[in-house]
């Protein structure tokens, strides 16, 4: 089946606290387990860091930070997802990632009126699983990644 289609879209799905997340798999690179960003000074607090891989020099995004959540320890199922937005990439810790999934665009919504303005500017819309309860909350990378440092490559 095709990533995207005009039925639905793929999405990797993943947590932050105790709530669904997902990003397009279409705008993901790829998913590392955590490791320890370096810091830079002056930074948003949502700027975690950076990070190298394999030469490429990238910055880190906090989603806890960037979502307002309590801050929590990195754990072994901790992951950094690697998404590519106008060519640049960053990183997003997350707790941990769940899996890939379909999502029929019947099952997606616009952002909801009830979001307060940060929320609405990281969360364009939400999504439900046919068959399952809750709720995915739809990232948006564009302003999720907003604010980042420049930083060269190496």
């Amino acid at each position: 089946m095709a990533q995207n289609d005009v039925r639905g879209i793929q999405f990797v799905l993943f947590k932050v606290g105790i709530e669904t997340y997902a990003v397009e798999i279409a705008e993901t690179q790829e998913v590392l387990r955590y490791q320890e960003p370096r810091r830079i000074p002056h930074a948003p607090p949502h700027v975690l860091g950076v990070i190298n891989i394999r030469g490429q020099i990238i910055p880190v995004v906090g989603l806890r930070e960037r979502f307002s959540l309590p801050p929590a320890e990195p754990t072994a199922e901790t992951r950094i997802i690697v998404v590519a937005f106008e060519n640049k990439l960053t990183g997003l810790v997350c707790d941990s990632v769940e899996r890939v999934v379909y999502i029929p665009i019947d099952n997606m919504e616009e952002n909801p009126d009830f979001a307060n303005t940060t929320t609405r500017s990281s969360i364009h819309g939400v999504a439900h699983q046919d068959g399952e309860d809750g709720v995915i909350f739809l990232v948006d990378i564009k302003t999720a990644t907003a604010d980042l440092p420049v930083v060269a490559s190496t």
